[in-house]
C-alpha cells in the first residue's frame, strides 16, 4: 500500500469558506423556537 502525498506541504482546508456568524444564530434560534413551539403544544394537550 503506497500512501499518495500531494506536491506542497500546507494542510489541506476543511472548508472553503466557514459559515458566518450570523447564519449560525438564525439557525439556532430557529430550531429553538420549532423545539419550543412543539414541546408547548404536547404540553398543552
Amino acid at each position: 500500500m503506497q500512501t499518495i502525498r500531494p506536491n506542497t506541504a500546507a494542510p489541506i482546508p476543511a472548508r472553503a469558506t466557514a459559515p458566518k456568524m450570523g447564519t449560525i444564530i438564525v439557525r439556532f434560534s430557529g430550531l429553538l423556537l420549532v423545539a419550543v413551539a412543539l414541546l408547548a403544544f404536547a404540553w398543552s394537550r
